[in-house]
């Protein structure tokens, strides 16, 4: 039987990817997105502040400042078509000093200017109205009314189930091994670990920390990627608030921050940790530190709140300094999408529409499909349901809205894939309580979609419990 020749094969699933794949699936085009982990939203995208920037702060003439500037025009159709939960709330650069204030004026007022963001300087007397939790420190800030906060998690969701509705193929849990390049009518030959080999006529390279791993497998070392963890903290205190607050970044990070999530609650951080292990999510006591002492200079006390959850997140440092969004200079069927580092929520509609226009002027006829769907149906609609019992007491999720995503054009099998699609298991509890109510769940048989049957996750519920009596041991 003849082997499938794609015409394109986007390589990561999280929101750069999917955001890209949910692009092309507008067009007459054979799609497949690969994953090396069992999700989508399983890397980058998974720990991130969620803020949708306006791009003020990016440098003028930068590819990022340009997909930025379009992804500000996306975002309010993607927004309303794919029922992404979203917060237009601003945020405010906080001066502490007169240095301070002669930063955001010599600096960043004439670079929102130059990006087409509108900006205002603000006095502490109307800081401290819209914020009072803000320090008395404070003598004004810069107020940036565009920023908003989206949820990361539901936006890759979103965008890869559209791109499934309009036919593409999503392969989870199994990652890229090798990339052979072929002739043109052989097309590029991906090989996934299990040994599949995938044929296509164009591939995008949206493996985020890993963009540079997948350069290399076809002789492209025009880039690399340096990992830079950021932990962060999660409050559900209440705090006196109504924006984004941002210090005075400095030239290696942004600073802690303070943002609102948009189903309650407040995140604060992250660090700015190099490192060499792009694995390493781990936290530690000196960045909890790091986060109060920031924290603490801008909102004082602030670090004193209870936290729920504490997590990090690796993001990808480019030595382009800039987005890599072009054809590779080993093979120009190979598009990158490379190099994004924290506006890549931010960024991704615009990251999509270009490369988008870098797969046109690569060769690939762009036609648009009359039939495609760009709007999805509400995820949980109680009137098309029967809700049944609570499994997450902290969030009210219940049975049936877990059922609905076991049934959905991207079903999950996975506790965080529930977490991700339903908010359950992150309230207070953390999952303490909901966790064996999900596991049963996700252990009954059903259907996945129209096109495949949901494989039933047999011992899941008791590998989990033997997994925490491990644990137990271990610890005493």
């Amino acid at each position: 039987m003849p082997t499938t020749l794609h015409d394109v094969v986007v390589i990561g699933g999280g929101i750069v990817g999917t955001a890209i794949l949910r692009e092309l699936s507008q067009y007459k085009l054979d799609l497949c997105l690969v994953e090396k982990q069992p999700d989508v939203c399983e890397g980058t995208s998974k720990a991130n502040s969620g803020i949708v920037h306006t791009g003020f702060d990016a440098p003028p003439g930068s590819i990022e400042a340009e997909c930025l500037r379009r992804a500000q025009r996306l975002w309010p159709e993607l927004v309303a078509a794919l029922k992404i939960p979203f917060l237009s709330c601003g945020a405010v650069m906080v001066a502490c000093s007169d240095e301070e204030k002669a930063i955001i004026h010599d600096v960043y007022i004439p670079n929102a200017a130059a990006n087409g963001v509108d900006v205002r300087w603000i006095g502490k007397e109307e800081l401290l109205e819209r914020n009072p939790a803000v320090t008395s420190a404070a003598i004004g800030g810069l107020l940036i009314e565009g920023e908003s906060i989206v949820d990361p998690f539901w936006a890759t969701r979103s965008f890869a189930e559209l791109a499934v509705l309009n036919g593409a193929d999503v392969r989870l849990g199994n990652g890229v091994a090798s990339i052979g390049t072929g002739s043109q009518e052989e097309g590029l030959a991906i090989v996934l670990e299990d040994g599949q080999v995938i044929r296509t006529r164009y591939a995008v390279n949206a493996a985020g920390l890993w963009s540079d791993e997948i350069g290399r497998m076809i002789g492209d070392d025009s880039f690399w990627i340096t990992p830079r963890k950021g932990q962060f903290l999660l409050t559900e205190e209440p705090i006196a608030v109504s924006t984004i607050i941002l210090p005075v970044p400095t030239k290696v990070t942004k600073g802690i921050l303070l943002t609102p999530v948009v189903f309650g609650g407040f995140m604060l951080g992250p660090t700015a940790e190099d490192q060499d292990d792009k694995w390493d999510r781990s936290t530690t006591g000196e960045g909890m530190r790091q986060i109060a002492a920031g924290v603490d200079k801008l909102l004082p006390g602030v670090s004193a709140c209870a936290s729920i959850r504490q997590f990090a997140g690796v993001r990808a440092v480019c030595s382009a300094g800039d987005y890599v969004i072009r054809a590779s200079t080993a093979d120009s069927r190979v598009i990158h999408a490379a190099g994004i580092r924290s506006t890549g929520v931010s960024a991704s509609p615009g990251i999509a529409e270009m490369v988008a226009e870098r797969l046109e002027q690569a060769g690939l006829p762009l036609r648009r499909k009359a039939e495609a769907r760009s709007e999805l149906p509400e995820l949980f609609d109680d009137e098309a349901q029967d809700a049944g019992e609570i499994v997450c007491l902290c969030r009210s999720i219940t049975r049936g809205e877990v059922e609905r995503v076991k049934r959905s054009s991207l079903p999950c099998s996975t506790i965080d894939g529930v977490k991700r699609r339903t908010g359950a298991t992150l309230g207070e509890c953390q999952g303490n309580y909901c966790i064996p109510q999900l596991l049963d769940v996700l252990g009954e048989r059903g259907t996945a979609s129209s096109h495949e049957p949901l494989r039933p996750l047999k011992g899941l519920r008791q590998s989990y419990f033997a997994s925490v009596g491990k644990e137990e041991e271990e610890r005493t």
